[in-house]
């Protein structure tokens, strides 16, 4: 009896101990996810879960990583999880039936999503996103109705790394890439584990195509550049940036490195040292600058306060003197719940932006709205198919004059990520 009831309480120290070890992996892998650094929170998270380890609040934050790193078999994997093992639970609000519904469009399960997006609506009274599935509105046959209208194909200046976020420039385009490992190979994104991104620019004519060089100046660092926006005449270029003082990132109260827009003007044909715009912070990201045609108003995505759901699309005025108004958000029929992002705005003030909370295919979308004399109020279309897929669409950018664009996604078929 004696000896039973040693290795009873012996065989708790363990149980206990190995909780405790679970706890201390969980909580390094919390650390990671409220900074942004989803790929080491997955391992660790996986790890944890391979030793029986589970709560809802491990798979929400597996299953968000997932989302938020474009894997979304395995994000449907893990909201399954989530919400098969912990039906009763309260945690698992509206927003993870709708990221299931968003994971199992990426990867062709239109039924099984469609019934996750009713129940969505279900366990919501007060979200947009709602209306739109509580089949009242045929959005897959609207999608097919705008489909058909664009040619597509691979750009040949493509890599095998992540090339993204084409402004129109000169001949040519800007882009964001982060294609030149070299030396720098060290610095890696935590995000999803790829190298850091810089800017780079490439001509597109006949005579000179191929020609990729990073962009001069001071504007590329030893972290991500991305997303642009240019004057027509070549001299002025708005860009994002991690936020950093020094040459070292820096994090707000909750250790997340926010995004900023930086500015840069062209004098004798160099880039002049880069500032950030006024209307920045250190606790809330500014990012995706797009010029409206007569290049008085700047457009940007942000999750400032005002923002209605994970990052929304706002405005600001340029003023003559070279400074900014206060931004103003474009309202809760372009912005929803969810993100929308990466605004452009052609010649005739169409405005053109991803987003994963208007109806889609899958991931993020491509949108489209008029917005002349400052009406958005108009109706948002999806472009429909082959510009969107089941994947993620964005950074798309248009040419009204010869009717030729270029825009990014991870679909299957491309070169790289």
């Amino acid at each position: 009896m004696i000896k039973r009831i040693f290795i009873c309480i012996a065989l708790i120290g363990l149980l206990v101990e190995n909780s405790f070890a679970q706890e201390r992996l969980v909580k390094k892998a919390n650390e990671k996810y409220k900074e942004y650094s989803f790929n080491p929170a997955i391992d660790i998270y996986k790890k944890v879960l391979d030793k029986g380890y589970v709560s809802a609040d491990l798979l929400e934050k597996l299953g968000n990583s997932y989302y938020y790193n474009a894997d979304y078999k395995q994000a449907a994997e893990t909201y399954k999880k989530l919400i098969e093992g912990f039906p009763a639970d309260s945690t698992v609000g509206p927003e993870y039936y709708f990221r299931f519904g968003q994971s199992l469009k990426s990867i062709g399960k239109y039924d099984e999503a469609n019934a996750m997006l009713v129940k969505f609506t279900e366990l919501t009274s007060n979200d947009e996103r709602a209306a739109d599935f509580k089949g009242e509105r045929d959005y897959m046959a609207e999608i097919k109705k705008n489909s058909g209208r664009y040619d597509i194909g691979n750009f040949e200046n493509n890599s095998v790394y992540s090339d993204f976020a084409p402004t129109f420039y000169k001949e040519g385009l800007i882009f964001s890439s982060d294609r030149d490992t070299g030396n720098l190979a060290k610095y890696r994104h935590t995000w999803n584990g790829q190298d850091f991104l810089d800017l780079y620019e490439v001509n597109v004519d006949s005579v000179s195509k191929g020609n990729v060089v990073k962009v001069g100046g001071d504007i590329n660092t030893r972290f991500h550049e991305s997303t642009t926006a240019i004057t027509k005449d070549g001299d002025t270029l708005y860009f994002t940036r991690n936020n950093t003082v020094a040459g070292k990132v820096k994090k707000d109260d909750k250790g997340i490195t926010r995004l900023k827009i930086f500015l840069t003007t062209k004098v004798d044909g160099q880039w002049t040292p880069s500032r950030e715009l006024s209307f920045n912070s250190d606790t809330y990201s500014v990012a995706n600058p797009a010029l409206s045609p007569d290049e008085k108003t700047l457009y940007f995505a942000s999750d400032m306060p005002g923002t209605l759901g994970e990052s929304d699309i706002f405005k600001v005025s340029i003023n003559e003197d070279g400074t900014y108004g206060t931004p103003e958000n474009l309202g809760n029929n372009i912005n929803t719940e969810a993100r929308e992002t990466f605004p452009f705005v052609t010649s005739k003030s169409i405005l053109y932006f991803s987003s994963d909370g208007h109806p889609g295919l899958g991931g993020l979308d491509v949108f489209a709205t008029k917005i002349a004399h400052d009406d958005y109020s108009g109706t948002v279309l999806n472009v429909g198919e082959p510009v969107n897929s089941n994947m993620d669409d964005f950074t798309f950018i248009f040419n009204e004059d010869n009717r030729r664009g270029f825009y990014a996604s991870n679909r299957d078929g491309g070169k790289g990520g």
